[in-house]
């Protein structure tokens, strides 16, 4: 297991010393990167929207995508398993 390290990160407008571990720190610099640009691209549409609502609105449209990438991920491991279960089907008339 991998010593734990702090990363200084500036996140929407802020800097935060964050515990992790240095095989974690490319992702969770990535992570920061991505939350920082839908920041911006947020403020960018909305102006005048106030900081801390600006915030919620970005958590909640990422959590959207989170969501939206868990149901992909689902459906994918469903049709996995219908395409196990006729190639095991196949395979029994085959024989």
């Amino acid at each position: 297991m991998s010593e734990s390290i702090v990363v200084e990160l500036r996140l929407i407008e802020q800097t935060f010393r964050l515990n992790t571990t240095e095989d974690k720190r490319e992702e969770l610099e990535r992570a920061a990167e991505l939350l920082n640009q839908k920041f911006h691209d947020m403020r960018r549409n909305a102006p005048r929207v106030e900081h801390n609502k600006l915030v919620i609105m970005v958590a909640l449209q990422m959590a959207q995508e989170v969501f939206s990438l868990n149901k992909s991920l689902q459906e994918y491991a469903h049709c996995e398993h219908l395409l196990q279960t006729i190639l095991e089907d196949v395979e029994q008339i085959v024989e």
